[in-house]
């Protein structure tokens, strides 16, 4: 008796939930609805300090019952090389740089193989172009030709790296004659070239000049080498000069120390001359040619953001009564196919977006030909949030995500129902009571006299069996 009791009682919720079901969740065509823009509100997020990200409704089509959203992300650091840019690499072959830095490893090599490392990096930018010039000194000492011209600036990593390894294989100079290595390197630039670059590399104080005396390292070669230096750059050529292996002990002829020596000329890490010294120790070489030159090159090392997802979640009133798809591909970076329907969201994922870069996409959301009648004059946001998430962004609750929930808002209106005219003459066919009519205005008296014609057959069986049990 007790297992027929609750079956009853199961029976009589089921079918309870199926009516209220049906009822509350009417579909209903969108034919004479009318799509409405409540508020186009624009969600902003500052994702880091030069990255922003933005969603707009940029198209609203209210004949057609559909709108147009645009999701754009921009780095706005400033870009790197921007215009076409010559740099010109300026490496030491004097012989100290045959002296041996680790076992069986030159001071020379050690600095070509940073200078590779460098330049394929650089050549990594379609607007860098790079020449390669050696200098020590030659037949001619205190000329111009203590200088050698390897390559005019190159877009061809192969010929640049050719150009330099031909400096580790041949011959070496005697004396150090870096002003005719800077003057040949600044007359090879291209005329119209407006961004300009040179990157010394030497193990020396210079201790001879263009038409000036030999083997001497103060005095008047100081003096010229250090102007060639401030005139080059007069000129707007950015110029990185590093300096490895100069020991701080006095030099014979002059009892001056040679870091004094060179300071003459370069000034100091912290007050240079001219751009940017690096005074270093030969176990730096590496990390400071193709990494903290790089760095300063480019003046980027942290502004380029990595792994990049932006979720956009869609509520489910959204998703349940609009057709979403693609007006355009993303530019940079993959986007969800579809909708994610369990989790309500599309993810666009960016590996990365360097300075000067901006993504964009943009997808439609039209009305269905059948929509849930209860969206009727409801406000809706066309999505419930942004969430951006990358190892790079530094969040105040340390969870590499910023989000908001600023949203455009639509207004879906279905039509109103007519009401029937009065009737003013006697028809037999017109009963003496109101019959119920169908439509939402009558549903709390349909629902109750459904309810209780349910209730009334559940309770009359189940009196029954409650007499047969007797």
């Amino acid at each position: 008796m007790k297992k027929m009791k609750n079956k009853l009682w199961f029976s009589l919720f089921v079918i309870l939930m199926l009516i209220s079901t049906t009822c509350f969740a009417a579909s209903v065509s969108s034919d004479d609805a009318t799509l409405t823009l409540v508020e186009n509100n624009v969600c902003t997020i500052q994702v880091t300090d030069f990255v922003q990200f933005e969603k707009s409704l940029i198209e609203f089509d209210e004949t057609n019952k559909e709108f147009t959203i645009q999701l754009e992300i921009t780095n706005t650091a400033e870009e790197v090389f921007p215009e076409p840019t010559e740099i010109f690499l300026v490496i030491d072959n004097s012989l100290s740089m045959d002296d041996e830095v680790s076992p069986d490893v030159t001071r020379l090599a050690t600095v070509t193989n940073s200078a590779k490392t460098l330049a394929s990096q650089l050549l990594e930018n379609e607007n860098v172009s790079l020449g390669v010039v050696s200098f020590s000194t030659g037949d001619e000492e205190g000329t111009i030709t203590d200088a050698s011209l390897l390559l005019t600036p190159s877009h061809d990593v192969e010929e640049v790296t050719a150009s330099i390894d031909s400096i580790a294989s041949g011959e070496l100079g005697p004396r150090t004659n870096i002003d005719a290595g800077l003057t040949l390197a600044n007359q090879n630039f291209s005329e119209d070239c407006q961004s300009k670059y040179i990157v010394l590399l030497t193990d020396g104080v210079p201790n001879t000049a263009v038409g000036g005396p030999t083997q001497t390292y103060s005095g008047e070669t100081a003096t010229k080498t250090r102007a060639t230096l401030q005139n080059i750059t007069e000129e707007g050529v950015h110029i990185f000069s590093l300096m490895t292996g100069v020991v701080d002990i006095e030099e014979p002829s002059t009892g001056i120390s040679y870091k004094t020596l060179a300071e003459e000329i370069f000034g100091t890490p912290e007050e240079p001359t001219v751009g940017k010294f690096y005074y270093i120790t030969d176990d730096e070489i590496e990390q400071t040619v193709s990494e903290t030159i790089l760095a300063d090159i480019t003046n980027v090392a942290d502004s380029t953001i990595h792994n990049l997802n932006i979720y956009d979640y869609f509520p489910q009133e959204i998703i349940d009564n609009f057709d979403f798809s693609y007006v355009t591909s993303p530019n940079l970076g993959t986007v969800s196919a579809e909708i994610n329907v369990e989790d309500r969201y599309i993810v666009w994922h960016i590996d990365s977006l360097a300075p000067g870069q901006s993504g964009s996409l943009t997808y439609k959301l039209s009305l269905k030909s059948t929509i849930n009648s209860e969206i009727d004059k409801q406000i809706l946001p066309t999505n419930e949030k942004v969430e951006i998430t990358s190892e790079d962004i530094v969040s105040e609750d340390g969870s590499h995500t910023v989000s908001s929930t600023v949203s455009p808002q639509v207004q879906v209106n279905l039509p109103e129902e007519t009401p029937t005219p009065p009737v003013n003459t006697v028809d037999n066919t017109v009963a003496n009571t109101i019959i119920p009519q169908t439509g939402t205005n009558n549903f709390p008296m349909i629902f109750i006299g459904i309810v209780a014609i349910v209730a009334t057959i559940v309770g009359v069986r189940f009196y029954q069996l409650r007499k047969n049990v007797k």
